[in-house]
């Protein structure tokens, strides 16, 4: 073979080992380049929880904002609001404010732990508690029994076509989970109250809003196997029961004023200011856990729900839900509307038709 022929095929040799490497070493770094890119794992369940939402949403948004605003309008019976507040109104405010800081030393606005619940709470709690101890703690309270039987004979739990007419048989109905979902919101029924006068559907809405607000946040803590589901409700219609009292002493501060008519927008402004704040008062009085004070702390503090405990996202969305299906409710909503809010602020498609689901089977 002539000595150029053999030095032009070790060329050519040399030039297609070099491309082979060449190529090798340009694709390897790609894929490190492409490794790098990608976002850490995280295996903590403590930097996510596993109910957390994929992507940080805000606590409100303007579309929450509208969803509020008209299940306001609908409480109070008004199609807008002025919220220019001045004067003998502005008086108003300041006298609720300051009476604030005294409620809960004055029993007409603060509303104790009911005596019955920590009875029923230990009983449901105890595997070897009979159907006949529940029955006699549920007849200490009439409005307890009588929304038992008609629990019973919702749709959702009747098995049969004849009606559920003895308080044994609806306990039987019910269970203990069923139990659960109605305690809170029937026992705390009649501080939401109020004598006729002025704005007389806000006790009628507000006790629909607080059933759908606390039936969703058990649910939620259900599905999502969060804290406790009891525990969850009890502070979803905690918040509702912070905002009749807040109507209660506004209204009783107006009855104070006799030439002075009540303005929806002074109540609508004392409530989103202090509803919160009032409601963790409450709590702090019923001597709840830490957990349920740090899920009503997130609530008022505003707290993205993607950084909220499990248990202040039960509260989150349970309030989120109750409020865009009382709208719905109401026809001021679709229903496709009110799921699209939900999903927006985190929920997944099969989540939000759940608590809108369990949000349709209270009776308003």
């Amino acid at each position: 073979m002539p000595v150029q022929t053999s030095i032009a095929l070790l060329v050519t040799v040399a030039i297609a080992i070099a491309g082979f490497f060449a190529v090798h070493f340009l694709r390897r770094r790609a894929r490190t380049r492409e490794t790098e890119a990608e976002p850490p794992v995280i295996s903590s369940q403590e930097d996510v929880a596993d109910d957390a939402p994929p992507t940080e949403v805000p606590y409100t948004t303007e579309a929450v904002e509208e969803a509020t605003g008209q299940c306001f309008k609908l409480a109070f019976g008004v199609n807008r609001f002025d919220y220019q507040i001045f004067e003998d109104h502005a008086l108003v405010m300041g006298l609720v404010e300051k009476a604030l800081g005294e409620a809960a030393e004055q029993h007409r606005y603060f509303p104790r732990r009911p005596l019955l619940l920590p009875k029923l709470l230990q009983a449901l709690n105890d595997s070897d508690s009979t159907r006949q101890e529940l029955v006699r703690l549920i007849l200490e309270d009439p409005t307890l029994a009588g929304t038992t039987l008609k629990r019973a004979n919702n749709a959702f739990y009747r098995m049969s076509a004849e009606p559920v007419q003895s308080l044994d048989r609806a306990v039987a109905v019910l269970g203990v989970d069923g139990l659960r979902g109605l305690l809170s919101t029937a026992i705390l029924q009649p501080v939401f109250r109020l004598p006729k006068g002025f704005f007389d559907r806000f006790a009628e809405i507000s006790w629909e809003q607080a059933q759908r607000c606390a039936a969703c946040a058990q649910a939620y803590a259900e599905k999502t196997d969060g804290d406790d589901p009891f525990v969850a409700q009890l502070l979803g219609v905690l918040r509702s029961l912070a905002t009749i009292v807040l109507f209660r002493m506004t209204l009783d501060k107006y009855q104070q004023s006799p030439n002075v008519l009540p303005r929806a927008e002074v109540f609508v402004k004392l409530i989103q200011k202090h509803r919160s704040t009032l409601a963790i008062d409450i709590a702090k009085t019923w001597q709840l856990s830490q957990a349920s004070l740090s899920a009503l702390e997130e609530q008022r503090g505003q707290v993205s729900p993607t950084h909220m405990s499990a248990l202040g996202r039960a509260v989150y969305y349970g309030e989120l839900t109750g409020l865009v299906t009382l709208a719905t409710h109401h026809a001021m909503y679709s229903p496709q509307g009110a799921q699209a809010i939900l999903i927006a602020q985190g929920l997944t498609p099969e989540l939000s038709r759940l608590l809108i689901e369990t949000a349709e089977h209270i009776e308003a």
